[in-house]
């Protein structure tokens, strides 16, 4: 069963709260080994996908997220030419898809020189089935859980300082 989340404003659809609360930075460590699939358009009109984690993208609000990329990415260059994307991934048995446009806010970011957008959800889908909860989207096991923890919150930090410069 599919749910447009409403909007909460003519522009922009409001994440669920749930999101917001996973996507916050400040659980990093919870949903370990969870996905969250960003698929943009490629120049040759074709989907891309890529595959995000709690420690690429942050949930400013219920009407802004930051995702921090690889700046030689495929991706990268998809949110640079037409900035449309899906970010998709699952919360409380559902999945959760958010439409939305990116613009490019800053490059240079974090000791690994990431490419930072922020994108404003266009439109927010649920779903969800009656007869049972989807438990996991794209899993995945991570080699050094302490490397890639203080990376996370670097680039989260990061998010968190950009995200505040915008707001001032």
């Amino acid at each position: 069963m599919k749910q447009k989340v409403e909007a909460e404003s003519p522009n922009f659809a409001k994440l669920p709260v749930r999101v917001v609360v996973e996507l916050g930075g400040e659980r990093l460590q919870a949903p370990i080994g969870e996905s969250i699939r960003l698929s943009t358009v490629g120049e040759d009109g074709w989907p891309h996908e890529a595959l995000l984690s709690v420690g690429e993208v942050l949930a400013v609000s219920a009407v802004e997220l930051l995702v921090a990329v690889w700046p030689g990415s495929h991706t990268c260059r998809n949110l640079r030419c037409g900035g449309q994307l899906v970010l998709s991934l699952v919360v409380d048995g559902a999945l959760i898809n958010i439409r939305g446009k990116a613009t490019l806010m800053a490059e240079h970011q974090t000791s690994l020189d990431l490419t930072a957008f922020r994108i404003h959800p266009e439109a927010v889908n649920e779903d969800r089935a009656t007869y049972a909860d989807i438990v996991s989207g794209v899993t995945f096991r991570l080699h050094d859980p302490e490397q890639t923890f203080a990376r996370w919150r670097e680039q989260i930090l990061t998010l968190k300082r950009l995200a505040q410069q915008t707001t001032k």
